[in-house]
């Protein structure tokens, strides 16, 4: 999402900013124009950026999504948009929702060193749109029971519906890019006291 403060975000099917959680960047395929135009984007259609989130789920589809897949993948989205901008922990239904996701999944577990330490990692050998909804969910449910999901947070900028974690030292990041978001409204501060100065001379 970098770009200059006065031109608009691209638009392309790769995104330019990308968190580490999985379930942020599915949220995020799904954006408003920063700039305040009011369009509304939507990567989910594009093959390009399907192909590269697969890529990142690290599973296999071989198929675009069918019209069911597409509304499963778009109704996970919301749920999880919801609930990861409001910080609310999910209910009973969207419980229900998350684990059937869950379900989906299969996987086997493997022990390997790095050094003198050990991980413990599961790895998903799952094919279809079904398996990746199952990483998401995963990269969901890791934040949920972490003490990490409070630095999920929306831009700062009100046109801007792209959410971040925020990984700063002091818990004090406000834009999803300081690059365009920030320099974006703080060019338009600087505009607005331009003219209020000039209007008052």
């Amino acid at each position: 999402m970098a770009g200059t403060s006065s031109g608009p975000r691209p638009r392309g099917a790769i995104p330019h900013t990308v968190s580490g959680h999985l379930c942020i960047d599915f949220v995020n395929s799904r954006f408003t124009d920063h700039t305040g135009s009011g369009q509304t984007y939507d990567r989910l259609e594009m093959p390009e950026w399907r192909l590269w989130f697969v890529e990142r789920c690290g599973v296999a589809v071989r198929r675009p999504p069918s019209a069911v897949a597409r509304q499963q993948l778009a109704a996970l989205r919301e749920l999880l948009r919801t609930l990861l901008e409001s910080g609310r922990a999910p209910d009973d239904t969207d419980l229900a929702v998350i684990n059937r996701c869950l379900s989906w999944g299969v996987h086997s577990w493997e022990l390997s060193r790095e050094g003198n330490e050990f991980r413990f990692l599961v790895r998903y050998q799952p094919e279809g749109w079904r398996a990746l909804m199952t990483a998401v969910a995963v990269s969901y449910c890791r934040l949920l029971v972490s003490s990490q999901i409070g630095r999920v947070r929306r831009c700062a900028n009100p046109a801007c519906s792209f959410l971040f974690f925020d990984d700063s030292h002091n818990s004090s990041r406000r834009w999803c890019d300081p690059s365009a978001c920030g320099n974006l409204l703080a060019v338009r501060r600087h505009r607005q006291r331009t003219q209020a100065d000039h209007v008052g001379a």
